[in-house]
């Protein structure tokens, strides 16, 4: 056992300065550890005699890496290290599928009325509407007080005669009219001059001699007739005249605007309003009258024409001013026709003694002073 004490010593001595003490804890750690443990337990060590300086032991071989150590505990949390550089931005990924439609949430309560905005500008002015149809006439209105005569206006200057217009087209021909009453048989006219011989007849039956008669006078030669022949003058003559009165008749005709024709008689208007007095003088001045409706097929003309006009009322001609209660055409005579609307005429207030027509073809007496609707009857 000493033995081997002693060159354990010596290996140790013979170990270089810079490795012993490396080796002496390895040493330390396993082998001699180990080797003083088996030494205690063995025997107790004794001192031997001091040995001879040793020389340095060459280096011995490095050993082999030991095994890892376990791992040590988990120190404690370092501190955060400073905020990086923001990197570039991602690409983006893919939309995902829609979730689910969510259920359905409670309705709010309504919020407060909200303040109102500025008024808005006013926008442009919009077309003018078409002409509406003719309304109803209205209920009659009570007269209102007579007013007082007005001055005798001054008579206007006469205009300038305007162009003959073009010659209209031929109208298709009107209804014929109810025939009317038979008029007052007037007066025998004046002896006609004879008119022209008439043609030879046929020789007659030879008759009975006679007695001879008494021995006549000369007669003059066998020259034609001078008073035949100035006869058939005149009366070529008085139809020129009537034809040339037709053809002037005519034209003023055309040039008064607007109308209707039922048989021989043409209603036309120049679009105006004017008093009973004022339309009659206009209607005289062109060569026609105010209408005087005579059948039921000329009251409708005059009415047809307030409607294409979009008129509500026109003066007749017809009045009761002689006789009140007893409407006459202008010529005098007593009423062939008539109209009246329920309860008319009713002379309200004393002073109705014209007649009007509405759309509706009604008639109605009213005051001559009120402005009708100007339609003349040629």
């Amino acid at each position: 056992m000493a033995m081997l004490l002693l060159l354990s010593g010596l290996m140790l001595l013979s170990q270089p300065p810079r490795s012993l003490g490396t080796e002496m804890n390895t040493y330390s750690g396993k082998t001699l550890t180990t080797t003083a443990c088996t030494l205690v337990m063995c025997s107790p060590a004794e001192n031997g005699p001091p040995g001879r300086d040793g020389r340095d032991g060459q280096e011995g071989l490095r050993g082999e890496k030991g095994d890892s150590g376990s791992p040590g505990a988990v120190g404690p949390t370092g501190l955060p290290g400073p905020v990086g550089v923001i990197g570039p931005k991602g690409d983006s990924g893919s939309a995902g599928e829609p979730g689910p439609k969510g259920d359905s949430g409670r309705p709010g309560p309504p919020g407060p009325p909200g303040v109102p905005g500025p008024a808005g500008r006013e926008g442009p002015k919009g077309m003018q509407g078409n002409i509406g149809p003719q309304g109803k006439p209205g209920p009659k209105g009570e007269a209102g007080p007579k007013g007082e005569v007005g001055a005798p206006g001054m008579q206007g200057s006469s205009g300038t005669r305007g162009p003959t217009g073009p010659k209209g087209e031929r109208g298709a021909p009107g209804e014929r009219g109810a025939p009317g009453n038979a008029g007052v048989a007037g007066p025998a006219g004046a002896t006609g001059p004879q008119g022209p011989l008439g043609a030879r007849g046929p020789p007659g039956l030879k008759g009975d001699r006679g007695a001879p008669g008494d021995k006549g006078a000369k007669g003059e030669s066998g020259l034609p007739d001078v008073t035949a022949l100035r006869q058939q003058v005149e009366v070529l003559q008085g139809h020129v005249q009537r034809l040339q009165g037709t053809l002037s008749h005519y034209k003023k005709v055309e040039l008064f605007p607007d109308g209707r024709s039922v048989g021989d008689k043409i209603f036309k208007t120049a679009g105006f309003e004017k008093s009973f007095q004022n339309a009659q003088k206009i209607c005289t001045q062109a060569g026609g009258q105010l209408p005087s409706p005579r059948s039921a097929a000329e009251n409708e003309a005059v009415s047809q024409l307030l409607i294409a006009q979009n008129r509500g009322a026109a003066f007749l001609s017809m009045t009761d001013s002689k006789t009140e209660g007893k409407f006459t055409y202008p010529s005098g005579e007593p009423l062939v026709y008539s109209n009246w609307a329920p309860g008319e005429p009713n002379n309200d207030r004393g002073d109705e003694d014209c007649v009007e027509i509405f759309t509706n073809g009604k008639w109605n007496d009213k005051s001559c002073a009120e402005s009708r609707f100007v339609i003349c009857e040629f």
